[in-house]
């Protein structure tokens, strides 16, 4: 059979037709199985999908509908995100949910079966009150205990959403308790999203680093997944692949953002040859960002190119502006540059005062020379050491905080 899969709730709304006659003639329907109440509840749920089931190479209409939820839970053993799909219209009556013409129900049981076992997810939670319907008894026989584990999943919810005492449910577990594919379910990947950006605001770093992770194996080109690694690397201490997955994203998601975060790796790594490099190419894009015209002296100071540094802290004399950031910079700026100009000075006169002295002709002139030859010896005691720092108030770190990256398109688009 063909299968479909609708996870739209104005395509399930399409579907209304073919979805009433097969109700009609499904002996096992029953009313949590019925358009109205599902078309309610699908449009309270965010993660759902329906096989929609048809004769192969046949344009008839749909002759069979298994509605599933997906839901996600934290398995703290492995500390995996794994997800667990659930019949919605089992709800406590034995059977499986499958709403379906009498004479297909074998192959459409077969198929559901087969599709399901596609899917990514660790527990499949199964409703019953007694094994009594053979499309249940069928479909559960598609998951052989070599690969799957049943366990008794407690009580049962009725159809009010309350629990019934003697009821239970089956859970059908993978037994490697990971979810088949060994990845998060498509449908999940914004919601794990969200759990890690709160794990890792809350400092719970492994547990948010493993989130990441899992996302960017099952959607590699989600950026924003990908740049809280990187942030959550930078906190951990590890530049390096910091900066990898930077560089990564700037090859398929150039922006100002992503490239000043390189930046930051590439100085916390004391690389700041190459660190110079990136915040002048920033600079040019952003004069007047004054954290990034700092960090660039800063750099070329480190990297041993003082003149260079020098004439971008004076560069800020030449720039008016009232951001509180700006006057911050400029004011460290111009004690940076008075650091400088006297350490230039000290080494300017030690270097005459080692230069080899001429005799002169009596006492009193050699005497004379002396004194303007040698500076005073309190010069040369303690020259002012530069330490450059960023201005109180704002963050050389700049990933103290997780932040989902807002610079190119959405979340969900990836």
């Amino acid at each position: 059979m063909r299968v479909d899969i609708i996870e739209d709730i104005d395509e399930f709304t399409k579907i209304r037709k073919d979805w009433d006659g097969v109700y009609g003639a499904d002996p096992e329907a029953h009313p949590c199985l019925s358009w109205k109440w599902l078309d309610e509840y699908l449009s309270s749920r965010r993660r759902w999908f329906l096989l929609a089931l048809k004769r192969e190479r046949s344009d008839a209409h749909y002759c069979a509908f298994l509605p599933i939820e997906v839901t996600t839970y934290l398995d703290e053993g492995s500390g995996l995100f794994c997800d667990e799909v659930s019949m919605i219209g089992n709800c406590g009556t034995g059977r499986t949910g499958l709403l379906c013409t009498p004479d297909l129900e074998i192959d459409a049981v077969d198929a559901s079966a087969g599709l399901l076992l596609k899917e990514n997810w660790a527990r499949m939670k199964v409703e019953f009150l007694d094994p009594g319907s053979p499309r249940l008894e069928r479909l559960l026989h598609a998951f052989p205990v070599e690969r799957f584990v049943r366990e008794d999943g407690g009580g049962l919810r009725n159809d009010l959403g309350g629990r019934e005492g003697g009821s239970h449910c089956l859970l059908l577990k993978t037994r490697s308790g990971h979810n088949l594919g060994n990845s998060i379910n498509h449908r999940s990947i914004e919601f794990v999203f969200e759990c890690a950006i709160d794990l890792h605001a809350q400092g719970a770093l492994e547990r948010a680093e493993t989130a990441y992770r899992q996302i960017v194996l099952a959607a590699p080109q989600h950026i924003h997944a990908r740049y809280g690694l990187a942030q959550l690397c930078c906190d951990k201490g590890d530049f390096a692949e910091a900066e990898y997955i930077y560089r990564a994203l700037l090859s398929t998601a150039p922006h100002d953002r992503i490239l000043h975060r390189l930046g930051d790796t590439q100085m916390a790594q004391g690389m700041y040859q190459e660190a110079s490099e990136t915040f002048e190419s920033l600079l040019d894009s952003h004069p007047h960002q004054a954290v990034i015209r700092y960090k660039l002296a800063v750099c070329l100071l480190a990297a041993g190119r003082r003149e260079a540094a020098i004439a971008t802290f004076l560069s800020f004399e030449d720039i008016d502006s009232d951001d509180a950031d700006h006057i911050r910079c400029k004011l460290k700026s111009r004690e940076a540059a008075w650091h400088l100009k006297t350490l230039a000075v000290l080494e300017e006169l030690r270097a005459d005062a080692d230069k080899p002295q001429m005799p002169m002709p009596c006492d009193k002139a050699r005497l004379s020379c002396d004194r303007a030859a040698a500076p005073p010896a309190r010069l040369f005691g303690r020259a002012p050491l530069l330490k450059p720092s960023m201005p109180k108030g704002i963050s050389v770190n700049l990933h103290a905080r997780p932040t989902p990256f807002d610079g190119i398109g959405s979340r969900s688009k990836h």
